[in-house]
C-alpha cells in the first residue's frame, strides 16, 4: 500500500477483520434501543498497526471491539457505497483480470485474499500499481466496496460458493477444476472486476480501475474536426486548456459558439466527458505523452508530428481531442452535435431586398456581438 496511506484496522472479539479505513475517516456508532448516545460519528486517527485514536480516546482495536460488544454497540464505516450492484462479466471483460493492464493505464491496484482453512475468516492484501491514484479517496471507496461484499458474495467461503452457483452465467471459461466466476461492481469513477475461485477452499482478487474515456481513432475525413472552424453550424464550442509549467496543473478556458447548442443538458454531459478525460489522458502532461506515445496512429498529419487526435462519441454529440506531446502547448476538445443545423430559409427571389436596400439596413443595424465567449479557470470548468 501506498506507505503515505494509513488504514485502520476494525475486528470483532473474536479478532475477525471487519472493515478497514483510511486515517482520518470517520466511523459509524450505533447505540442500543434507550442509550441516550444513540447514533454518533467518530473521526479516527492510525497511531500504528494495533491501536487508533476513536474520538477523543485511544484504543486497541481488541478493546474497542470488546467495549462496544459489551455495550450492545454496532460500529460500521460512515461512508458506504450507494446503489452499487454487482452483476456478472459481460464478453471481454476478462482481460481486466490482469494487474499489468496497459490500456488506458487506469489500473490502481488489486487486492487478493481468502477465508482462512475454516472457510470463515478474512483475510486480504493490497497491492497497488499507481501512487498517484490510490489516494485516500479511492481507498475508503475501496473498503466501501469491500465492505458491502461481505455482506454477500464475501461474507465466507460458504457465501461466495452459493452466491457463484447462483449465478451460473458468470462462470468463466477454462480450467474447470478451478470452478472461476466473474464479477463488475461500477461506482461513478471507476470500476471492480472480482474474480471468484471456489477451488483450494476459494480465494478472490478485486481488480481496482479509474473509469477510461473511450476514445477511438478519427477517420481520416475527420481530421478537419480537431480544428476551430467557426462556419460548423453544428459546433457547440470548445475547450483550450494546458497542464502549467509543473505539467499538473490544469488550466482551461471556454469559447462558445453562439447557437444556442450550450444547453444544460450539454453542460451535465460535459462534466461527466472531461471527469472521463481527466482520469485518463488529460489528468497531466506526463499521462497525455504516455497515452499518445501508445497510440502512433493517432497522429495528426500537420506536419509538427507531436499532435494527436482522439474522438470520443456520446448519443447526442461527437468530442475531438486534440493532444500535443509539447509542455508547453494546448490541448482541445471540441464539441460537435450530431443533430442537423437549423437551415436558413431563403426568401423568393422576388421578395429579396435590393443590394441598395440591404446596404441601407446594415447602416441602421449595429455590429453583432462576437460568438466567442471565454472563460479561464484552474480545475472548476466553466462553460
Amino acid at each position: 500500500m501506498n506507505d503515505n496511506i494509513k488504514m485502520i484496522r476494525f475486528i470483532d472479539s473474536d479478532y475477525k477483520d471487519l472493515f478497514c479505513i483510511p486515517s482520518g475517516a470517520n466511523i459509524k456508532i450505533t447505540y442500543p434501543p434507550g442509550d441516550s448516545r444513540g447514533t454518533v460519528f467518530r473521526q479516527c486517527k492510525y497511531i500504528d498497526e494495533h491501536h487508533a485514536r476513536i474520538g477523543n480516546n485511544d484504543y486497541h482495536i481488541a478493546q474497542f471491539a470488546e467495549r462496544m460488544e459489551a455495550l450492545g454497540a454496532k460500529y460500521e464505516p460512515e461512508f458506504q457505497l450507494q446503489n452499487a450492484e454487482l452483476v456478472s462479466f459481460a464478453p471481454g471483460e476478462e482481460k481486466f483480470l490482469t494487474f499489468y493492464r496497459e490500456e488506458g493505464n487506469t489500473c490502481i491496484g488489486l487486492m487478493d485474499g481468502d477465508f482462512g482453512s475454516r472457510g470463515n475468516r478474512f483475510s486480504h492484501h493490497w497491492s497497488y500499481r499507481d501512487n498517484t491514484r490510490n489516494k485516500p479517496e479511492f481507498q475508503e471507496e475501496l473498503h466501501g466496496a469491500v465492505y458491502l461484499l461481505r455482506r454477500d458474495v464475501l461474507k465466507d467461503y460458504a457465501a461466495m460458493k452459493e452466491y457463484c452457483h447462483s449465478h451460473p452465467e458468470a462462470k468463466l471459461p477454462g480450467r474447470n477444476d478451478l470452478e472461476r466466476y466473474g464479477f463488475r461492481l461500477d461506482t461513478e469513477t471507476r470500476q471492480y472486476f472480482l474474480l471468484c475461485t471456489l477451488a483450494y477452499q476459494g480465494s478472490f482478487i478485486l481488480y481496482a480501475y479509474d473509469k477510461a474515456a473511450q476514445l477511438i481513432l478519427p477517420e481520416a475525413t475527420e481530421n478537419k474536426m480537431f480544428y476551430r472552424d467557426d462556419d460548423n453550424k453544428q459546433g457547440v464550442g470548445y475547450l483550450r486548456g494546458d497542464f502549467g509549467r509543473s505539467g499538473d496543473d490544469f488550466y482551461h478556458s471556454w469559447s462558445d459558439a453562439g447557437n444556442g447548442r450550450n444547453t444544460m443538458e450539454f453542460k451535465n454531459e460535459f462534466q461527466d466527458v472531461m471527469t472521463l478525460l481527466r482520469n485518463d489522458i488529460l489528468k497531466d502532461h506526463k499521462s497525455c505523452v504516455e497515452y499518445c506515445s501508445r497510440h502512433p496512429e493517432a497522429k495528426l498529419p500537420d506536419g509538427d508530428g507531436r499532435r494527436y487526435g482522439f474522438k470520443l462519441e456520446t448519443d447526442a454529440r461527437q468530442y475531438f481531442v486534440r493532444c500535443t506531446t509539447l509542455k508547453d502547448d494546448y490541448f482541445y476538445v471540441f464539441i460537435v452535435d450530431k443533430a442537423a443545423p437549423v437551415l436558413e430559409q431563403e426568401q423568393p427571389a422576388a421578395e429579396k431586398p435590393s443590394v441598395l436596400d440591404q446596404l441601407r439596413e446594415a447602416k441602421k443595424t449595429p455590429p453583432a456581438p462576437s460568438k466567442a465567449k471565454e472563460s479561464r479557470g484552474k480545475d472548476g470548468l466553466e462553460i
